[in-house]
């Protein structure tokens, strides 16, 4: 089969497009799927770079938002059959240990991700455990191949951990990029009054492309005068994925007894807190490494009875342009989630 391999770290031109051999005898709990679609996150970028610490087996295929079809199945899969339209939860756990006993996947020892640590989507197939398998609707499998990372990662943070309710007021982060747009979807679905942040006038005016016609900030150094503006006394839930840059501001930008749900470092994982912030106003901190595979469960219902929410697709390429695709989504000019069509 035809893959992009990923044969050291470095820039774009360590992205091979080349012929990858698959494995042929599927273990009994196995399914082999074909790719329609797999979406780029930050981590194929982190992936291909290097240097974040995590220990990776090169060569390897990047790519953890994977939809496609049921092409094989092992002797002991009940569940789905050839021909279904699938997505695939990017998770991979021991299944074994406490962790895993509770639903918890992420936290397990062992938790490794689709296209981080083990081959991915950026393939024509790939081959994964059953149960990470899940059934979907075969309409707008473009969309939903750019689900799994984005959302079940933004529902993680805003209504596993940080409670998200109707009554909140939730400050969203980057809301333009493809997981703040996911977790400004789910803050709409959810009822809740929802500060879309952004960083420039044109991602504002996506928004509004988008039919979304709540508070809208684009980001300055007056970035807090604005949310008190609209949340006098603060705002109830801040989704921060972008670290070093917007740290002390969420903080800032907490009322009394706020959550500050974390999910990403894109602008650099180290800055200096005023503690005071935290105890003072009583604030909640949690954190999402993706989320666990009840989330996944739950965000495809959610999806389900409102796909007016599906993700937004910026834009396809074909696999072998994979290279150019990254270089788009590093640029940091897209709105919405870009894909590769296999």
């Amino acid at each position: 089969m035809k893959a992009i391999v990923l044969e050291e770290h470095g820039d774009i031109s360590q992205l091979q497009y080349k012929e990858k051999g698959r494995k042929q005898e599927l273990a009994s709990d196995e399914i082999y799927v074909e790719i329609r679609y797999c979406a780029l996150n930050h981590l194929d970028l982190w992936l291909r770079k290097g240097g974040t610490g995590d220990k990776f087996n090169l060569p390897t295929v990047p790519g953890s938002d994977i939809s496609g079809v049921v092409a094989e199945t092992g002797a002991d899969v009940t569940h789905v059959k050839k021909g279904d339209a699938v997505l695939i939860y990017p998770g991979v756990s021991c299944g074994h240990c406490e962790m895993c006993a509770n639903g918890w996947e992420t936290r397990c020892p062992e938790f490794q991700i689709i296209g981080y640590q083990r081959d991915g989507g950026y393939a024509e197939g790939v081959v994964v455990p059953s149960k990470n398998v899940l059934r979907i609707p075969s309409d707008y499998m473009d969309q939903w191949a750019a689900v799994p990372i984005s959302y079940v990662t933004a529902w993680n943070a805003l209504v596993t951990k940080g409670g998200l309710n109707v009554n909140d007021t939730v400050a969203v982060w980057g809301a333009a990029g493809g997981l703040g747009f996911a977790a400004l979807s789910i803050v709409r679905g959810f009822g809740a009054e929802a500060i879309a942040i952004v960083g420039s006038e044109e991602k504002k005016a996506f928004l509004r492309e988008r039919g979304f016609d709540g508070h809208v900030v684009v980001r300055s150094d007056d970035i807090l005068k604005d949310i008190r503006s609209i949340a006098k006394k603060g705002v109830s839930l801040v989704l921060d994925q972008a670290g070093r840059a917007t740290w002390n501001h969420s903080l800032k930008m907490l009322g009394r007894g706020g959550r500050l749900a974390c999910c990403g470092i894109t602008t650099g994982p180290k800055t200096e807190t005023d503690l005071r912030y935290i105890f003072g106003k009583q604030l909640s901190i949690s954190g999402s490494w993706m989320g666990d595979k009840k989330d996944l469960l739950e965000v495809i219902t959610f999806l389900e009875r409102q796909p007016e929410l599906l993700p937004y697709i910026d834009r396809t390429y074909p696999l072998k342009e994979a290279g150019d695709a990254q270089k788009f989504v590093e640029e940091g000019n897209h709105n919405g989630k870009v894909l590769l069509e296999i």
